[in-house]
């Protein structure tokens, strides 16, 4: 008889064994797991963390607004891209591989297989989200780092005009005032902007780079009436801060006379300045007083973007943190349609492309207007 054969108690045993170490194995690395779990919910759970989205090609996540009636908007920082938030499988491919100078050209042409009526043209849904991207990225506002809110219809979101106060209390006194968080209503309904574009035969016939010509030209129209509109919305707003002395854009020591009065009033050190072309070129053209040298930006401002605008009045800049300050409310999609036939007596159809688009300013505290002339 072999007396190395184990008996049936000792095989039960040594699986009873191995069935322990495995469990309490387990066991520590759901542990691990859950105390994972705990520390990603206590962050989320800190103020000032996102309320929804998601995360996106690295983007990072989308923040929401939440409006009264519960609808969460996406609130988009510079970075995100609005065709990644909005991705549906295949969709932005889809907008990618489109072809608009070959849908143009076929329409105009008048090819059976993608002939355009009158009406909407048949593009996909991608193409619409990577315009808008195409528009925000050439705004000088929205690189300046001003959100972007989509909306897909009228709606309110608030407007922060003043901060409470916070008092020391000593025990038994009433010495606490009430001081409330001052927001008004805002009322996020952009108007139509829209653009026509005469498509003669021969342009659609003759330009083999009519796509990249119409994106591109059609984002940067877009782009500069986004600009304007934004700039003249800050520069009207008397809740911003203004420039109490001269304040010359053009030179980097009244540049830094206009930062202190900005953190004389609470603000912080401005994350980019968007001022004329002609400021921007004389600051920039100033040299140190030994001679031969340029003087360049003080190293107090060097994490702010210098930017400019042929929007903006005449040496005037604004400052600030455009994140928190400044937002464009958008409509979800940007349309482009044909319309043949629309000029006859030119030979020549139309391209129609519309959006709605509009700058709000959310905390004008956050600003900061720069003003040779106070």
């Amino acid at each position: 008889m072999n007396t190395d054969t184990p008996t049936i108690e000792e095989t039960l045993d040594q699986i009873n064994g191995a069935f322990l170490a495995f469990r309490e194995k387990n066991d520590a690395s759901l542990a691990k797991l859950f105390g994972s779990v705990d520390k990603i919910e206590t962050r989320l759970a800190r103020p000032g963390a996102f309320t929804g989205g998601s995360v996106r090609d690295g983007a990072g996540p989308v923040r929401t607004l939440k409006t009264q009636q519960g609808q969460e908007l996406p609130l988009l920082h510079a970075g995100q891209s609005l065709a990644a938030f909005r991705g549906v499988a295949g969709m932005e491919q889809r907008g990618a591989d489109f072809d608009l100078g070959e849908f143009c050209r076929a329409a105009v042409l008048g090819a059976r297989e993608n002939r355009a009526a009158s009406g909407a043209a048949l593009v996909p849904v991608g193409l619409s989200a990577q315009m808008i991207d195409s528009v925000r990225a050439a705004t000088t506002i929205v690189r300046a780092g001003a959100s972007t809110i989509v909306i897909d219809g009228p709606t309110t979101v608030a407007r922060l005009t003043s901060d409470p106060t916070v008092y020391q209390h000593t025990e038994g006194a009433t010495d606490i005032a009430e001081s409330d968080i001052l927001a008004a209503p805002l009322s996020l309904n952009p108007k139509t902007l829209a653009v026509l574009v005469p498509l003669t035969v021969e342009l659609v016939s003759d330009s083999p780079n009519l796509d990249n010509l119409l994106r591109t030209s059609l984002a940067a129209a877009f782009a500069q009436k986004v600009d304007t509109l934004s700039i003249a919305k800050i520069l009207a707003d008397a809740s911003i801060p203004k420039s109490s002395g001269a304040q010359d854009p053009a030179v980097w020591a009244k540049m830094l006379e206009a930062v202190g009065e900005a953190l004389a009033a609470d603000q912080e050190l401005p994350t980019a300045h968007i001022g004329t072309p002609e400021n921007f070129i004389a600051r920039a053209a100033q040299l140190a007083s030994t001679g031969g040298t340029w003087l360049g930006k003080p190293p107090a401002l060097a994490g702010m973007r210098e930017l400019f605008s042929s929007n903006m009045t005449a040496d005037t800049a604004i400052i600030g943190g455009f994140d928190m300050g400044f937002a464009i409310a958008m409509r979800e999609e940007l349309r482009i349609e044909v319309v043949r036939h629309a000029k006859p007596t030119s030979a020549s159809h139309l391209l129609v492309a519309h959006m709605r688009a509009d700058g709000v300013v959310l905390q004008p505290g956050r600003l900061f207007i720069q003003k040779k002339v106070p």
